[in-house]
């Protein structure tokens, strides 16, 4: 990193943390990403091979931003400050989501480009959110993984799903994640986990950047596009509580813009791994963030419903679900 540099955003979780640094003569920005105090391992990125794959496909709607390994750290370039995710919390509905209508439906057109490529030979990593959850599923006491990163507030939360939830959805969760896990030879290329908080749009001229290779692993096409919908209908489901149904039927419009930009029918597999994504982040947010009873409450209430209906309602945007 150059001295000429200036921090210009910090943040994170005991996971993952985040820098964001402008570079001189307007070049744009460098965007850090390392691991938080509670990761053992550090972030990873993407072989050579895959790399070389990636670069080779024809140019994406949405841009894809490799990162450069400094030591334990992952540089990615990009012409804006702030995520998507960040734009959504702090901006009025009419300046945010027309802009986030636009890049998620560009989003679901890059991961298209993304998922033509066959993992055989370039990836055999499992999805690291799935894997996660299913090893805190399968503990039945909410000890997670080698480590015990983050476990005081995961064993808090366990009893709080096993309540809410009930044995017999965490075992059929559970399958699910065994079942997304499972090795394939039609495997393809991941992002891993796909979201507002990856896009950088630009701050002012310049290009939107998807951020990709910190979590890339093998699997079937829906489990990211059943991320991006799991993470817009877990907001859906917290605005309708706190804010209403017309604001969540307002907020659905960004979720009818990814499923547009899909361009093929959405299988049943997708609204699943969408709501393995949902209880995934409540697991990460309670181990890495903080406990939010109120929130863990409203999370898990569409997780038990998404459950019962084999998440079909993470894959309707009109009307009511």
């Amino acid at each position: 990193m150059q001295a000429e540099e200036e921090l210009v955003d910090a943040y994170g979780t005991r996971l993952t943390r985040t820098q964001v640094f402008r570079r001189p003569d307007g070049a744009g920005y460098r965007w850090v990403r390392s691991g938080g105090p509670d990761r053992l391992t550090a972030p990873s990125a993407p072989s050579d091979a895959v790399r070389a794959r990636i670069r080779a496909l024809p140019r994406s709607p949405l841009p894809f931003a490799l990162p450069q390994r400094h030591g334990r750290e992952l540089h990615f370039f990009a012409d804006g400050t702030e995520s998507l995710a960040n734009i959504l919390m702090t901006r009025p509905p009419e300046v945010a989501y027309p802009l986030a209508e636009r890049l998620l439906t560009e989003l679901a057109r890059s991961l298209a480009r993304l998922h033509s490529v066959p993992a055989h030979g370039l990836s055999g990593d499992r999805h690291p959110g799935v894997l996660r959850l299913s090893q805190w599923l399968a503990s039945g006491t909410g000890r997670s993984w080698a480590g015990g990163c983050g476990d005081d507030e995961a064993d808090r939360l366990f009893p709080v799903a096993r309540r809410l939830l009930g044995k017999a959805r965490l075992e059929r969760l559970e399958e699910w994640c065994l079942r997304f896990l499972a090795e394939s030879p039609e495997a393809v290329l991941l992002h891993g986990k796909p979201g507002t908080g990856l896009i950088v749009p630009p701050t002012r001229a310049g290009m939107p950047v998807l951020l990709l290779g910190e979590d890339m692993a093998a699997g079937p096409p829906c489990l990211d596009v059943g991320w991006v919908l799991g993470e817009l209908a877990e907001l859906r489901q917290v605005i309708r509580v706190r804010h209403g149904t017309d604001e969540a039927a307002r907020w659905s419009a960004l979720g009818r813009a990814f499923v547009a930009g899909c361009a093929w029918p959405l299988p049943e597999e997708a609204g699943m791994a969408a709501t393995l994504g949902i209880l995934t982040h409540v697991r990460d947010f309670c181990a890495y963030v903080r406990w939010d009873e109120d929130w863990v409450s409203v999370v898990l209430e569409a997780v038990a419903e998404e459950t019962d209906r084999n998440g079909q309602g993470n894959l309707r945007w009109s009307g009511e679900i």
